[in-house]
């Protein structure tokens, strides 16, 4: 339960840091992206995909939430099983 409590917290805490840059934070941005020897960045990521990312690290967060057992929702039991 532990375990799942705190892998929660850590991916609703990258969700949020993701929606954060969806509009218009900085905190971390330009240390996240890898960059070439000059300075160039190799991945430009869009709004867009930055927010799908967001919705998904939350998404993970939440679910593991309803495995600790903190959360109660009747999810079916194949997603309990091979969701984790």
């Amino acid at each position: 339960m532990i375990l799942s409590i705190l892998l929660s917290l850590t991916l609703i805490g990258l969700g949020m840091i993701h929606f954060s840059w969806v509009i218009g934070g900085k905190l971390g941005f330009s240390k996240s992206l890898p960059t070439k020897e000059n300075g160039e960045r190799v991945l430009n990521p869009r709004k867009i995909d930055t927010a799908i990312v967001g919705i998904g690290l939350t998404a993970f967060g939440i679910f593991y939430l309803f495995k600790s057992g903190l959360l109660e929702y009747n999810l079916p039991e194949w997603i309990m099983k091979y969701g984790s």
